[in-house]
């Protein structure tokens, strides 16, 4: 409802009415106003929705393309993490590799630290759990993770390794100093006992020179010149026990030559007095009588018979040869 108009007020007529309504009219106002409007707008309709449908194309594919650069660089970059952490993990398995080496050609007993051995040993086993994560499906985080653990245990066993090997070392040239001391003691002992002669005089004085020369090796020298040391001393100490040897031998054999010598000499000596004594003549022997005497006989008498010297009575009985007259033949016996 409006006001009435105010007194005096001449009434503005209204125009006829042609069926439409204010808002037409501030439509077709707005219309008039905008250059152009109401001519060929309707006509480009069509095109302004295209356009408008492009836009969001281009829109939806600068997304999709930023989304994909951000895709791929997240892969590149967990890519990245995971070849780091492979050859961290191929410089420790090289690393592993020659403290697996180490260990095996060498044990506990070879060092001079058996601490270094155990903690080298407890490192090669720890190496062996890092080198089998599977660093190609580990995330970034994981990745990053393998790879500084792999780097370290790679120092840590570099510096195990250096430590281990100079306990070797140590223990390498204690031994060598030891062995050395070993031979030198044996060959003096042998060289003082030995006896100089034409045989040994040269392997006696071979041998002391490198004794000279061992008996204070010094504190420079390498485990190797320790080593030559001992073995030239082993050598020169064999040399003389082979002088010694011969020296034996020709000892024999001159003792033999001698004894047989000898042997000789009284076998000459018992010869020639077998040739200046003559031989004794053996006494003759001469022949007794033995008379024979015979019993059992009555009114017989002994007789005395001649015969090859013996007096004989038949019958039973017995009988004694005659007596030697003192020519050889037996004679008759007064007694009988």
């Amino acid at each position: 409802m409006t006001a009435p108009p105010p007194p005096g007020a001449h009434a503005i007529p209204l125009p006829a009415s042609d069926d439409t309504s204010p808002s037409d009219d501030l439509d077709d106002m707005h219309q008039d106003a905008i250059p152009g409007f109401g001519t060929d707008m309707d006509a480009d309709e069509p095109a302004r929705a295209g356009h408008a449908v492009r836009i969001v194309l281009t829109v939806l594919a600068v997304v999709a393309a930023v989304a994909l650069v951000g895709v791929i660089a997240a892969g590149a970059v967990t890519a990245s993490a995971r070849h780091g952490a492979e050859q961290a993990q191929a410089v420790l398995r090289e690393t592993n590799t020659i403290a697996t080496r180490f260990v095996k050609a060498h044990k506990a007993s070879d060092l001079a630290d058996a601490k270094a051995w155990s903690r080298l040993d407890a490192r090669i086993s720890d190496n062996a759990r890092i080198l089998d994560e599977p660093a190609a499906r580990l995330s970034i985080r994981d990745a990053g993770s393998l790879k500084n653990r792999a780097g370290k245990a790679n120092k840590d066993t570099n510096t195990l390794v250096s430590a281990a090997r100079r306990a070797l070392a140590i223990k390498q040239e204690a031994d060598a100093r030891e062995s050395l001391a070993k031979a030198v003691g044996e060959a003096t002992k042998l060289r003082d006992g030995a006896k100089r002669d034409d045989d040994t005089g040269t392997a006696i004085d071979d041998l002391t020179t490198i004794l000279e020369r061992a008996a204070e090796p010094g504190k420079d020298v390498t485990v190797k010149e320790l080593e030559d040391l001992a073995s030239r001393v082993e050598q020169a100490r064999k040399t003389l026990e082979q002088a010694i040897a011969t020296q034996a031998e020709h000892a024999k054999a001159k003792r033999a030559a001698e004894e047989k010598a000898a042997r000789e000499r009284q076998e000459r000596e018992r010869q020639a007095e077998q040739q200046t004594v003559p031989d004794p003549t053996p006494p003759q022997q001469q022949q007794q009588w033995i008379p024979q005497y015979q019993s059992g006989q009555s009114g017989q008498s002994g007789q005395s018979g001649q015969s090859g010297g013996t007096g004989s009575q038949p019958g039973n009985g017995w009988s004694v040869p005659a007596p030697s007259d003192g020519n050889g033949l037996p004679g008759n016996d007064p007694g009988l």
